[in-house]
């Protein structure tokens, strides 16, 4: 258990470290989407953060708030990953990306001058929208010349924690392992098993290629045929490929049973072949 939380522990870093590419993104956009805004817009930076900070002139403050979505709508369907900072004078507004909609959104307004923080109306977000869930399907099935037969099931079910690239999920599995061809007395080698556990992974997506490894951990608490129940601690990486609402999966799992692999489809329904 310790040696696990440790490998999520390094994981979390790891992916804390990798907010520095948020500094390459900023650059391409720059280079290929502020240079038509320039009307609206003079500079683009990062807050401490990684959200994309606008500094806008006064062409863009004179617009009415239909123009200002609108421009909006262009920057956000560009940048899309977090929420976007449009400030000018002591005014900050807070910009967003619904999925529902697919619009942008104008999340907040603030007037740090003012004594009280002027509020934008807003519709609070729904807890399905900011955690979506999941639930995933797979398995494996092999089965030799010799009898020997090894044929599982997976099911796992849960929600994204972080930005829809940190998720969560209870698991189960079970199948049946080991020689089928019968004995003397009748019976075979074979023994069934079972487990429950619990999962956690972090997303690298690579949107081009509407593809995105991954790597997490699993502890899990099972049987096999007349064995002790044992708890067992597994790294796992895999990689999933966006299709439909949802995506195919191939995963293996390094850990104190041993190494295995693993495929199958996880669907969400909030989820579109887009993102």
């Amino acid at each position: 258990m310790k040696k696990l939380f440790t490998i999520l522990f390094i994981l979390f870093l790891g992916y804390q470290q990798s907010d520095a590419q948020g500094s390459k993104k900023l650059e391409s956009f720059k280079e290929k989407i502020l240079p038509e805004y320039y009307a609206y817009f003079n500079k683009a930076e990062l807050t401490e953060n990684g959200l994309l900070n606008l500094s806008a002139v006064d062409k863009y403050i004179s617009l009415s708030a239909e123009g200002k979505n609108a421009i909006m709508v262009k920057i956000s369907t560009a940048w899309k990953d977090s929420v976007i900072l449009v400030h000018y004078g002591a005014v900050i507004e807070l910009w967003g990306w619904s999925e529902e909609t697919e619009n942008a959104k104008l999340l907040d307004k603030l007037n740090m001058t003012a004594p009280q923080l002027m509020k934008a109306p807003i519709t609070k977000p729904k807890k399905m929208a900011m955690h979506p869930w999941f639930y995933y399907v797979g398995g494996q099935w092999g089965l030799a010349t010799n009898g020997y037969i090894n044929m599982s099931f997976n099911t796992r079910l849960g929600f994204f924690l972080l930005l829809n690239k940190w998720d969560f999920a209870t698991t189960f599995s079970g199948g049946i392992t080991g020689n089928t061809t019968k004995t003397s007395d009748g019976s075979t080698n074979s023994k069934a098993w079972a487990n429950f556990g619990l999962m956690s992974r972090i997303y690298f997506p690579i949107k081009k290629l509407k593809i995105s490894p991954n790597i997490g951990g699993q502890i899990t608490f099972g049987s096999s045929g007349n064995t002790t129940s044992v708890y067992s601690a597994a790294l796992i990486l895999g990689v999933s490929w966006y299709v439909g609402f949802g995506n195919l999966d191939l995963g293996f799992s390094i850990g104190d049973i041993g190494f295995t692999s693993m495929g199958g489809y996880t669907a969400s329904p909030k989820m579109k072949n887009k993102n």
